[in-house]
């Protein structure tokens, strides 16, 4: 609380001499705080006036930063009893029923099922899955520690991802993670006549692609 009155931060400094001379010093000084150390010997003096000058010019920030930081502590502290808006714990509802639905779906097979199914080595079975994660030719989502892939973006002849996949991914670049790619294939879209894009892969993979390219230009002009 404020009483009115403004408080000026004073900007410590390091004051040396002998004991007399420092109360001298004191006298001018406008902090109402002190902290005085002696020494014996003159070179202990100089080497101590050094460090605390040094100390001296950095403080006030020093300070201000622990402040904050305890700041920041209290305030998360006090947030964690903070009870989620109605909004937002129905966004949060939404949220869980849809990657409820995308997981019960049966469109994403973890990465040893998907290795066993493309018939790869059952020793290290995720090896080529994570492989065409990594180089961006197919897409996952994260469940608990795991990473599931879609079917449908694989040819079903060899299991192996489809090469408009590749292209999609592109397009979208950062601006999806795997749910957001996800709930973009499964949802209707009116680019293409109300048809989920993981359905018309399989028929019409360029549509997609061009469906992603409407995507990205909405998203850029708003």
């Amino acid at each position: 609380m404020s009483n009115g009155k403004r408080f000026e931060q004073v900007t410590p400094f390091v004051m040396s001499g002998s004991g007399q001379d420092v109360i001298a010093l004191l006298h001018k000084s406008p902090n109402r705080r002190t902290v005085a150390v002696s020494f014996a010997d003159d070179e202990q003096v100089a080497a101590a006036e050094s460090v605390f000058q040094r100390v001296a010019e950095f403080l006030p920030q020093l300070i201000e930063q622990r402040q904050a930081e305890t700041l920041q502590k209290f305030v998360s502290i006090f947030l964690t009893d903070v009870a989620p808006s109605k909004a937002a714990r129905e966004q949060a509802r939404m949220m869980i029923d849809a990657k409820t639905d995308i997981l019960n779906s049966g469109d994403f097979l973890p990465a040893s099922a998907l290795a066993k199914l493309a018939g790869f080595s059952a020793v290290n079975p995720s090896v080529q899955p994570n492989k065409w994660k990594r180089n961006r030719d197919i897409f996952a989502i994260q469940h608990g520690r795991d990473d599931y892939f879609p079917l449908y973006a694989l040819n079903p002849d060899d299991h192996r991802p489809r090469k408009q996949m590749a292209e999609i991914l592109r397009i979208f670049g950062d601006a999806k993670d795997g749910w957001s790619l996800a709930f973009w294939f499964a949802a209707l879209n009116s680019f293409l006549n109300d048809e989920r894009p993981q359905d018309v892969l399989a028929v019409d993979p360029d549509r997609v692609i061009a469906a992603a390219k409407d995507e990205v230009a909405g998203v850029q002009h708003g």
